[in-house]
């Protein structure tokens, strides 16, 4: 036997207020009755009034609570095995990971921002398996594809501008690590969501989409940046701006969202490029393009489930309660008192 929610035998801790309440109820009550007239006549009536019978009415309210708190708080027992086929798309999130997303043009910083859209991706995208790549001048599979959604959120919160040690950053290697990491290559089901401001440092980014087009790979691409660029800032230990990257002649670098490499990249897959927003409008759609796709399946589950039995006490409850109203609070006469 289990219980699905036992938070909820903390209300037990309202049973004393609710017997002072009924306490408090039956001394109002014959203060009012006092105050009605003759006391004599008051006395007279009261004798009819059963101490007992309005303890015993009073032991069914508490009682009745107390079993309403047990349904709430959902007994469970007898198990029963089902077997759960979850149907799907197998989905990479890439992020570039490339000190040029550490740029603030998107506020808090583009790789901030990249994180924020992954997480909430993941939190869309429930159902289908999501995987997770990281890269810069090189890349690898951060996180297998996976249905534990809670062990993908803890892979993406150690992600950060830096984590690969070789910098640059190198797109086509990001496309290639996550074909590699597909479960079923032969599916059509295969989703790459490419968070990143795109400055491809070498190799040939459409060629590589066209690849992974043709082995049934669809590549959504998300530009995390601004057209007009912002300087790369050097953030020291405690991550405040030292200074920025400078080029030979000591200006600072600016790094530039490319679009057109990030469009003609998705384009090529049969896939949509979005530059971010501030109003999630890029992940509302990716979301839905995802979750339309009819899927397969991905993998069964065969789930051990308990029986709901709130029920047995919520009856029990209902039962005192109908008690209660059908107890008197007279006494029962007897022959001399009717007499």
């Amino acid at each position: 036997m289990q219980f699905q929610t036992p938070n909820a035998f903390f209300l037990w801790l309202l049973l004393p207020v609710l017997a002072w309440f009924l306490y408090w109820s039956l001394r109002r009550r014959a203060k009012v009755a006092q105050a009605l007239g003759d006391v004599e006549l008051v006395e007279r009536l009261s004798l009819r009034v059963s101490p007992t019978r309005e303890r015993i009415k009073s032991a069914l309210v508490g009682a009745a609570v107390l079993f309403v708190v047990i349904a709430i708080a959902r007994p469970q027992w007898g198990r029963g095995e089902q077997e759960v086929f979850a149907r799907g798309v197998d989905v990479f999130l890439v992020l570039d990971t490339s000190f040029s997303m550490d740029a603030p043009d998107i506020a808090p910083s583009r790789m901030e921002r990249a994180r924020y859209i992954a997480s909430q991706l993941m939190e869309r995208l429930q159902g289908n398996r999501i995987g997770l790549v990281v890269f810069s001048g090189t890349s690898f599979v951060q996180c297998p594809l996976t249905m534990d959604y809670g062990a993908a959120r803890i892979f993406l919160d150690t992600v950060t501008t830096g984590i690969i040690p070789e910098p640059g950053t190198n797109i086509v290697q990001a496309i290639e690590a996550a074909k590699r990491g597909f479960v079923s290559q032969g599916s059509e089901y295969k989703v790459v969501v490419l968070l990143t401001d795109g400055e491809q440092q070498s190799g040939d980014v459409v060629s590589v989409a066209e690849q992974a087009r043709d082995e049934g790979v669809v590549i959504h691409a998300v530009g995390v940046g601004t057209p007009g660029g912002e300087p790369i800032p050097v953030l020291n230990e405690r991550g405040e701006v030292s200074d920025y990257v400078r080029d030979p002649s000591g200006q600072p670098v600016l790094s530039r969202l490319d679009e057109e490499t990030l469009g003609a990249l998705a384009l090529a897959t049969g896939g949509e490029y979005f530059r971010v927003s501030g109003q999630d409008e890029e992940i509302e759609a990716i979301s839905a393009l995802i979750m339309d796709m009819e899927g397969e399946e991905l993998e069964s589950q065969l789930l051990t489930r308990y029986q709901e039995r709130f029920y047995w006490p919520l009856a029990i409850a209902l039962i005192l309660l109908v008690a209660e109203i059908l107890v008197s609070r007279q006494r029962r006469e007897s022959v001399g008192d009717a007499l």
